[in-house]
């Protein structure tokens, strides 16, 4: 069996996974078009639809009896055909810093899954999750241990942006709470792409959180033809690719996916992006690991591999993952890495990952499941 049939495989099991053992239509998952001929079937004014959108998206209410301005018979009757998404926080976990925060949220269906808020001055970044667990088993990533046990739904997805901006309005941020969305939590999103792009687009409502598609980053491991398809679909938006190897060798065994989508194909793939994308560069995530692809000559091939399209290069110092081998390379090893790329005149940051202490940095997420 090819690693593309057990992707299918898993697409197909997750696909019949229903999420609750409620029919109610939820209202967080729907396009505004779709949430205006809900209302219009329920024989009531397109305009409420506007302000469902308000409540739900801009304020982050989730009962429909603090909906004010509804009449009470408009709110009895949405009880009994419509719902609003709302995970449970059962844990949060703040930094020494106090700029990170790590939320362990609970799905509807007992699973559970973890999202992080960082503050960083005027910058307020939420890390979003897309699946419970993930099915692409990276070696070096925690969630990549877990398995995969679903796709999160448009709704759980966007309710994950509302716990976070509760936490900022706390801070101070009001109007606009939050800044960037990076879609680097638990799961692959590529692999839930409809559910993915259907919550970009509700992040922008106006109404809403208002946050514009270019400050919104995907993260993906190398779904070649999804990231195509997105090229075409949302060109302005942000694209993340986690190459952390310049060899097929070296990332078929970090990466199971380059088995079907060698590196070659995926930065064919980045190239079509960046030529789709009207000046954006496509982000380079490279996790650096002692040994493994860390020397002067992995360097050399990751400038060679990336000449034929603008990016961005962010380097990752390895983050430290229960029972795994890697380890961190010295900060000398790190420095001259960073500096082979600098004199190859590439756009190329270190990035120290924010939350590390307490596991909310890049591959370090691994909430406990629960089902």
């Amino acid at each position: 069996m090819t690693f593309l049939d057990v992707i299918e495989r898993i697409d197909n099991r997750i696909d019949s996974v229903p999420t609750r053992n409620d029919s109610r239509v939820d209202l967080k998952s729907l396009l505004p078009n779709e949430l205006r001929a809900f209302i219009a079937k329920s024989g009531k004014e397109k305009f409420r639809a506007n302000q469902l959108l308000r409540w739900i998206h801009g304020r982050g209410v989730s009962d429909f009896s603090e909906m004010t301005d509804l009449s009470k018979h408009f709110r009895a009757e949405l009880e009994t055909i419509a719902r609003i998404e709302r995970l449970r926080e059962v844990t949060r976990v703040v930094s020494d810093d106090g700029l990170t925060v790590k939320l362990l949220l609970e799905l509807s269906d007992g699973n559970r899954i973890e999202t992080v808020a960082m503050h960083d001055g005027k910058r307020r970044t939420v890390c979003v999750s897309s699946q419970v667990g993930c099915a692409l088993g990276c070696d070096f990533c925690a969630t990549g241990q877990l398995g995969l046990r679903r796709n999160l739904t448009t709704g759980e997805i966007i309710d994950q942006l509302c716990h976070a901006a509760d936490i900022f309005r706390v801070a101070g941020n009001t109007q606009y709470p939050i800044s960037n969305v990076v879609m680097m939590g638990m799961g692959e999103p590529l692999h839930n792409y409809d559910n993915v792009i259907r919550a970009v687009r509700l992040m922008g409502l106006e109404m809403g959180l208002a946050i514009s598609v270019q400050r919104v980053t995907i993260s993906t491991v190398g779904l070649v033809p999804q990231i195509r398809r997105l090229a075409d679909d949302m060109p302005r938006v942000g694209l993340a690719i986690s190459l952390n190897a310049t060899t097929d060798e070296v990332r078929n065994e970090l990466m199971p996916i380059n088995t079907r989508w060698p590196i070659a194909e995926l930065m064919d793939a980045a190239h079509y992006m960046s030529e789709r994308a009207a000046r954006r560069r496509v982000t380079i995530e490279y996790a650096l690991i002692a040994g493994v692809n860390d020397s002067d000559d992995d360097a050399r091939r990751l400038v060679r591999l990336v000449s034929r399209f603008p990016c961005k290069i962010n380097i990752i110092p390895f983050n430290p993952v229960p029972d795994r081998p890697y380890r961190r390379p010295s900060a000398e090893r790190i420095r001259r890495f960073h500096e082979l790329l600098i004199d190859r005149n590439l756009t190329a940051t270190v990035r120290w990952s924010k939350g590390d202490d307490i596991a909310a940095a890049c591959g370090q997420l691994q909430a406990r499941i629960i089902d």
